[in-house]
């Protein structure tokens, strides 16, 4: 190189040293203007993750990660490590952010699912319920066709035996009525003031008695009655016999006694008028209620 070059470099050499001198005082002086924008981007967007309660509660390790980086972003020695450091603060905190979102999210979902199973629950124990109440209903209602089909086949029943026996008391004259099946033993069973049967009266007690040891549940209540004639006390008695001699009878005929019970009324239920001797001989009789099975004979007694 010869003088003239050497000189020329010189100059040029001389040109180039304060431009590079004016950029390192530059960069030593302190951060830019970009470093610090990029410190202050970071700040924001931490002080706004810190600011969500879900945040510090979800993620607080990536806020807290954050925070550090802001931290060293402020005491970086340059430009280049403050950017650096406080773009990993904002990266920190968005993270934090989303974290903290997507745990939301989640717990969100399990409320949600939990939820729904405890409606699906709900609606299957309402279901069980409806399906349990309309079993109870199908049921109330097949048990009170059954009852009404019971007593329908009962009552069919009850008058089916009733028909019968009447078919069977016809020759006896009975009539069916309230207290039970009631009968008169002959057409004039008494002779007056007498309490002896009379031959065709035997004859239908034997028919009575045959029907009772047919029908073995069926008790009898004997009710002795006179004409007008004569004194209370008197056709009391009198009545009570006639009563008697029919049961006698019947004991005689095999119906055991404990089936029988009687009553006198003396005068006072006359089957017609006592203002002829015609009447007041159809008064002087007996008749014979052949009483519903488990009916108790005394509450069939008048008063």
């Amino acid at each position: 190189m010869n003088l003239v070059t050497w000189k020329a470099a010189g100059r040029g050499l001389g040109i180039l040293l304060p431009l590079s001198l004016i950029f390192l005082l530059a960069v030593g002086c302190g951060p830019s203007k970009m470093a610090k924008d990029q410190l202050e981007k970071a700040r924001k967007t931490y002080a706004q993750a810190k600011a969500d309660p879900d945040v510090t509660a979800l993620a607080p390790i990536h806020l807290s990660d954050a925070e550090k980086a802001i931290r060293e972003a402020e005491h970086a020695g340059n430009s280049e490590k403050m950017i650096h450091m406080s773009y990993l603060a904002e990266r920190k905190a968005q993270i934090a952010m989303t974290v903290a979102e997507g745990k939301k999210a989640e717990e969100n979902i399990r409320k949600l699912n939990t939820q729904t199973s405890e409606l699906i629950a709900q609606n299957q124990k309402l279901d069980l319920q409806r399906q349990l109440e309309a079993r109870r209903a199908q049921m109330a209602a097949e048990q009170a066709r059954r009852a009404a089909q019971m007593e329908a086949e009962a009552a069919a029943k009850a008058k089916a035996d009733a028909d019968k026996l009447m078919k069977e008391l016809s020759e006896l004259k009975a009539k069916q009525t309230d207290r039970g099946i009631v009968l008169t033993i002959g057409e004039v069973l008494f002779a007056f003031g007498k309490a002896d049967l009379s031959s065709k009266a035997d004859r239908n007690v034997d028919k009575l008695a045959e029907f009772l040891k047919k029908y073995p549940n069926r008790n009898v209540l004997i009710e002795g009655h006179t004409d007008s004639i004569g004194s209370e006390e008197y056709n009391l008695d009198l009545s009570q016999r006639r009563a008697e001699s029919v049961k006698e009878k019947l004991v005689g005929d095999g119906v055991g006694p404990d089936r029988i019970t009687t009553v006198g009324y003396g005068k006072k239920y006359p089957a017609v008028s006592n203002d002829t001797e015609a009447n007041r001989a159809l008064n002087r009789r007996v008749e014979v209620i052949i009483l519903n099975e488990g009916v108790d004979a005394e509450t069939q007694i008048r008063k």
